[in-house]
C-alpha cells in the first residue's frame, strides 16, 4: 500500500441535480433494491469485489443484495470486543459479518436512511438472533450516536451517493464517532476522469454510484479536512461491469444493485425494451437506458479502498 503524497485536486464535475432530488432518487432506487431476492446476482458482485467463500457463507444469504464495490474487511482488521459502525448498511451484509468478527463482546451498528432496507435488516437480525447487532435510521451526514462510539467505521459503496455539497459532513461524522486511534476502512467508487455533462446529470448513473463519485484527490482532501492521518487510497483490480450481470430471474440489474420495476424489470445499465425508465427520471426514455448499457464503467471509474486513522 502506498501513501498518497499528491495534493488534492478538484474535479470539474458539476451536476445540476439538487440535493433533495438526489436523496429522493437514491431512496426510491434502494427501496426497490431491498425487494430483490436474486442470490446469484449478489454472489457474483461480492465475489468480484473480493469477499472470500467463508465471508459469503458467514453472511445471511438474503442480506447480500449485490450492492458492494469492494470488501472493507480486507483492511479493517476488526478485533474481538470492538465496536464497528457501517455507514449505509443496507440489508446488513457487512454488519452481520462484522458482528461475527468482533464477537459477542463487541458491537456492530448499521446506519441507513432507507425504511425498506432497515426493515429487511431487522427481519434478518431477528431471525438469526444477532444480539450484538443494532440498526439506526439516519442519513450518514448527521447521526444520532454519541461521540467516540466506535473503534472502526466501515462503508461500502455509499459515500459516492451523498451530494457533493454534503460529502465533507460524512467524513466529519466519521471523525466524531471514532475513538482516539480509531480507523476508517472504506470501499468506494472514485472517478478516473471527469464525466461529460450528459453522464454527470444522469440519475441512473448517480444512483448507480458513478456520477456522484469523487476524484481521488477530493477524497483525500475530505479525510484530511476532517482530521484524519495516515491516509491510504488503494485501487482494486476489479471489473465494475459486473453490475450488468443478469441474475437467475432474468432481471436486468442496475449499476450498483438491481432496479426492479413492476412493469419493465430493467436496470440502470441493463438492456431495455421498456418504454419508460425511472433510472433516468420520470421522463426518461428507453434509448437512454440502451446508451447506459453500452458504457464501459471501467473507463470512467474504479473501485478503491481507503484507510485512515484518528490519532487524537
Amino acid at each position: 500500500m502506498t501513501q498518497l503524497l499528491s495534493p488534492p485536486t478538484e474535479s470539474s464535475n458539476s451536476s445540476t441535480l439538487d440535493n433533495e432530488s438526489i436523496y429522493e432518487n437514491v431512496q426510491n432506487h434502494y427501496g426497490r433494491s431491498a425487494k430483490n431476492n436474486d442470490s446469484s446476482y449478489g454472489h457474483a458482485v461480492a465475489s468480484e469485489f473480493g469477499y472470500s467463500k467463508e465471508e459469503l457463507t458467514n453472511a445471511p444469504l438474503e442480506s447480500n443484495l449485490g450492492l458492494s464495490c469492494g470488501n472493507p474487511f480486507a483492511i479493517a482488521k476488526l478485533r474481538e470486543g470492538e465496536t464497528v459502525i457501517d455507514l449505509g448498511s443496507g440489508a446488513g451484509f457487512d454488519v452481520f459479518q462484522a458482528a461475527k468478527k468482533v464477537g459477542l463482546s463487541g458491537k456492530a451498528i448499521g446506519v441507513d436512511m432507507n425504511e425498506e432496507m432497515l426493515s429487511k435488516a431487522n427481519g434478518i437480525k431477528a431471525k438469526i438472533e444477532a444480539g450484538n447487532v443494532s440498526f439506526v435510521k439516519s442519513r450518514i451526514t448527521q447521526i444520532e450516536l454519541p461521540n467516540e462510539t466506535a473503534n472502526c467505521i466501515i462503508s461500502n459503496c455509499v459515500v459516492n451517493l451523498v451530494p457533493t455539497a454534503e460529502k465533507q459532513m460524512v467524513f466529519n461524522e466519521m471523525f466524531r464517532l471514532l475513538k482516539p486511534n480509531g480507523r476508517v476502512a472504506l470501499s468506494d467508487i472514485l472517478l478516473k476522469k471527469d464525466l461529460p455533462s450528459e453522464l454527470q446529470n444522469n440519475v441512473g448513473l448517480y444512483v448507480g454510484c458513478v456520477s456522484g463519485a469523487s476524484r481521488m484527490g477530493e477524497y483525500e482532501h475530505y479525510l484530511r479536512q476532517a482530521g484524519f492521518e495516515e491516509i491510504l487510497i488503494i485501487p482494486d483490480q476489479t471489473d465494475l461491469n459486473v453490475y450488468k450481470t443478469q441474475g437467475e430471474s432474468g432481471t436486468n440489474l442496475g449499476c450498483c444493485g438491481p432496479t426492479i420495476k413492476e412493469d419493465t424489470k430493467i436496470g440502470c445499465c441493463g438492456s431495455s425494451k421498456a418504454t419508460k425508465s425511472t433510472c433516468n427520471g420520470s421522463n426518461g426514455k428507453a434509448e437512454k437506458d440502451n446508451k447506459l448499457a453500452e458504457i464501459d464503467l471501467n473507463e470512467w471509474a474504479g473501485s478503491y479502498k481507503m484507510y485512515a486513522v484518528k490519532s487524537k
